[in-house]
């Protein structure tokens, strides 16, 4: 493993060597201006006022996708102007049709799929960290935090800001008010990063008005433009929000013989700035009865599956926290905060977060929650500390110390605790074609001195046709993440009952590459064909399992696609195991061998922009000592902005020899979506699953009867499947007010 590690450090000497600074040259090309308002501004979509009438226009947008470089042939305007208070933003777009593409009057959804624009928005232009604004042809918003290193953005965060839109039948224009005092900036700075994306559904185009290469994301910070403030902004005063709530209801645990419990209660969260570039979030009794649960999946593998998080108090920032790792390990996994030692969840008192810059090159945050005492354990405190250096340019330090500490009474019990550090290095080019990291993680618990860390390197490379990545890592037997989530350690011995806790070094690398037709008058996009191997090997060096897949994607331009898939796979499983329920007399669990298997799939998806949608799937072959049979539809249908219905069906048949039981797994989720108006939306989810033997009814009513202040009322039911009959019932109102 040492020597792997030389090699793969050696690879990326090239690239440390190569990378050279083209973002000033980049920036210099794409700058805009703002200047101060003169007159006051109304919101209302119309751009009437005469400031705008005399603000300096930004246009020139380029083609960023389905194909990058060349002006997009509907251009889009932007202007800019500013008060004290607000960031002002003007956008004209020039269209083809009136018959807009919106997905979903419900804010921060389906923007992607929506004819809309977005502004993208570095205000330390370091490309680090910013902000999202983006908006429907409707006026429905999404705002987000964007990261560096991270390819999704965070539309968990939401804030305060006025946008309208009007219509017409060859343009139509948007009008932004941005309150500054929501923004983190430095005092005295007068250009900040920025881009504008727009989406133009009905002939299937994504442009930009900085260029943004087609293997970038076009949320990437490090391909922004300039804007130029005519002078710097200032920080604005009273930058703090107040949110109380109070919630009631009723449920009541069928399995329990309980009688329907009364419930109700009442707290509040504040979110406090502080100085130009800090957050301090803070919440006492937190109530997460409005969120929608969670969507229970096909589980076909020999290990946990890593379900999200979806209480808004985590969910803010929480890139300078959960980004450490890599997805099947991650060190920090919020969804493990309020869980008592055995699992069980536990109340949470209340907690603060402190998260932001620091400066233009660090960022910060800091966390703890508290929850309450039980019977069964003691109280639980969860505190967690990470750092962020930004070094030659987009390049990144980082660092993490975790901290779960259990009282009883006022003393801490000294052998219930558990610690993690630990440190990544992560490269990436100025242009973004080559990254690196390099990482190292320790866990401290009672007792455990040796094989208790994990880490990992590796490379990446990617270019317009081409991309590659490839990653090695070591993972001791006795590493612990109590705030964490690992995959593998644990494996789980069916016909034992017990955990066996097993180390391993990996290998994993995957390749693509895009082929682009020269012929414009073809109907196709581009063909990508992909590679993955995934190799993982035993502490004594023998192979332990080696998970491969390979695809070919065809991409259409009127937004549908086909997918062809092949997996050859070989496990040398250390423990028996089984996908079925039924009693081991007679379904006696898969043994210990090694396995041999091969199997593959076809997936097809039409095109997203009409009214009807349909993705369709199927995958055939050798499963382990058996074959497998898996068929699955998504169907979805929208009418006009009022209704979304979805339905999503698989099937999984797992068929094996004597004596070994057959599975067949159902999985039905439909939803209905209906939106009485632009701020009102009552979302009904339910969901079969005889894997989980549960039948669940899930409704819930929102009403945004004030920017960021809610009521909801939810209703939720579960039932058995496998053993019918009623499991529990709640319903739950509840109401806050954004101060």
């Amino acid at each position: 493993m040492r020597n792997i590690y030389f090699f793969i450090t050696f690879l990326l000497l090239p690239s440390l060597v190569l990378a050279q600074n083209n973002r000033t040259e980049h920036q210099a090309k794409y700058q805009m201006n703002a200047w101060r308002a003169k007159g006051a501004i109304v919101v209302d979509g119309n751009l009437n006022e005469e400031d705008w009438a005399k603000a300096s226009k930004s246009s020139n947008f380029s083609m960023k996708w389905p194909r990058d470089g060349g002006p997009a042939p509907y251009q889009t305007i932007v202007q800019c102007l500013y008060t004290d208070q607000f960031l002002y933003v003007a956008i004209t777009a020039i269209d083809s049709t009136p018959d807009h593409v919106v997905q979903s009057l419900k804010r921060d959804n389906g923007y992607w799929d929506s004819d809309g624009v977005a502004l993208l928005i570095d205000p330390m232009n370091q490309a680090n960290n910013g902000y999202f604004f983006g908006i429907s042809t409707k006026g429905v918003q999404t705002d987000a935090l964007v990261s560096t290193g991270n390819d999704d953005m965070d539309t968990n965060w939401d804030n305060t800001w006025w946008v309208e839109t009007q219509l017409y039948n060859d343009h139509w224009t948007a009008e932004y008010a941005i309150p500054l005092r929501i923004l983190r900036y430095k005092d005295g700075q007068n250009q900040w990063g920025i881009n504008v994306i727009r989406n133009d559904l009905g002939n299937g185009i994504y442009s930009t008005w900085s260029g943004v290469p087609f293997q970038f994301d076009g949320i990437d910070l490090g391909w922004t433009g300039i804007l130029n403030w005519e002078e710097a902004p200032r920080p604005v005063k009273g930058n703090y929000n107040i949110i109380p709530y109070v919630s009631g209801g009723v449920s009541k645990n069928y399995e329990a013989n309980e009688d329907f419990k009364p419930q109700g209660s009442v707290g509040m969260d504040a979110k406090i700035g502080i100085g130009s570039g800090l957050n301090l979030d803070l919440t006492v009794n937190p109530d997460f009865s409005q969120i929608e649960i969670d969507e229970q999946v096909v589980n076909l593998t020999r290990f946990n599956v890593q379900l999200p998080e979806k209480r808004t108090f985590f969910l803010e920032n929480a890139d300078i926290f959960g980004n450490y790792g890599i997805p099947p390990i991650r060190p920090f996994f919020s969804r493990r905060i309020g869980l008592n030692p055995d699992g069980t969840p536990g109340t949470i008192l209340g907690g603060m977060r402190l998260t932001g810059n620091l400066d233009a090159n660090t960022r910060i945050g800091a966390l703890t929650m508290q929850t309450r005492e039980s019977k069964d354990s003691g109280t639980q405190n969860f505190s967690a500390l990470s750092l962020n250096r930004r070094v030659f340019g987009r390049s990144t330090v980082a660092g993490y110390l975790l901290d779960r500490e259990q009282f009883k009474g006022t003393e801490r019990q000294t052998k219930a605790y558990s610690r993690n550090a630990g440190i990544e290095t992560n490269y990436i080019s100025t242009d973004g074609k080559w990254g690196g990291w390099f990482t190292h993680h320790r866990s401290f618990q009672p007792g455990v001195t040796n094989q208790n860390w994990w880490g990992n390197m590796g490379g990446t490379y990617k270019n317009r046709n081409f991309n590659t990545l490839i990653d090695v890592l070591h993972m001791g037997e006795n590493y612990k993440a109590d705030l964490g989530f690992e995959q593998r350690i644990e494996n789980y011995d069916v016909l034992r009952d017990t955990v066996i806790r097993l180390g391993y070094n990996f290998i994993y690398s995957s390749s693509n590459y895009r082929i682009f037709p020269k012929k414009k008058t073809t109907k196709l996009n581009f063909i990508e064909l992909g590679a993955e191997l995934f190799q993982v090997i035993n502490p004594d060096g023998t192979l332990n399992e080696s998970s491969n897949n390979i695809s070919a994607e065809i991409n259409f331009k009127n937004t549908s696609s086909i997918n062809l898939y092949v997996n050859p796979n070989y496990a040398n499983v250390p423990v028996s195991f089984k996908f079925d329920d039924g009693p081991l007399e007679t379904c006696p669990p898969l043994p210990t061998d090694q396995y041999r298997f091969i199997n593959g799939g076809v997936e097809w998806g039409s095109d997203y922009r009409k009214r009807f949608y349909a993705n369709l799937n199927a995958q055939v072959g050798q499963f382990y000592n058996g074959q497998i049979y898996t068929a699955g539809v998504e169907l979805s249908w929208r009418y006009r902005t009022l209704l979304n219905l979805k339905m999503a069906a698989t099937y999984n048949r797992l068929s094996f020899p004597e004596p070994y039981c057959d599975v067949n797994i159902v999985n039905l989720t439909p939803r209905i979506e209906i939106f009485l108006a632009k701020n009102i939306w009552w979302t009904t989810f339910i969901q079969y699953n005889n894997q989980a033997d549960n039948f669940n009814i899930n409704s819930r009513l929102q009403w945004r009867f004030r920017p960021m202040s809610d009521l909801f009322v939810v209703y939720t039911d579960n039932y058995g499947v496998n053993v019918p009959g009623v499991k529990n019932k709640a319903l739950v109102a509840k109401a806050n007010y954004w101060f």
